[in-house]
């Protein structure tokens, strides 16, 4: 089993998405999913075991969506990153991520574009193959 140097909290709602991303960044040498959750008060039960070094959080869920579970991950773990991600595309979301204190935000469908994010709040350069 490898050692990751980057884990991963994936809070999505939907199956096929958390399946993904899971898939996604376990293929990376240095990231590791830790977690996948669908809910908000599931991300919020893991986290103090887990402790993640970056926490992916979909806009849309349900009971609690991302932009009002930002700021609870954030008072529990401050030095925690947090990637808003979603597949509105409305622009008024990006600022709304911030103003809740995620520190990135990205709209989903690009792979790459979502690993180029991950990486760049890591402060790491992804791996060449």
């Amino acid at each position: 089993m490898r050692q990751a140097a980057h884990r991963l909290l994936i809070v999505e709602d939907h199956p096929i998405m958390r399946e993904t991303y899971r898939m996604l960044f376990n293929r990376e040498p240095s990231l590791e999913v830790a977690a996948d959750v669908a809910t908000a008060r599931e991300a919020l039960d893991v986290l103090p075991d887990l402790r993640p070094d970056l926490v992916i959080v979909d806009i849309s869920l349900p009971e609690m969506n991302g932009l009002q579970l930002v700021p609870h991950l954030r008072r529990m773990q401050p030095d925690l990153l947090i990637l808003v991600i979603t597949g509105h595309h409305e622009p008024h979301y990006a600022d709304a991520a911030f103003a809740a204190g995620a520190d990135g935000f990205i709209r989903k469908g690009n792979a790459a574009a979502i690993l180029e994010a991950v990486y760049s709040l890591l402060n790491d350069s992804r791996p060449q193959p």
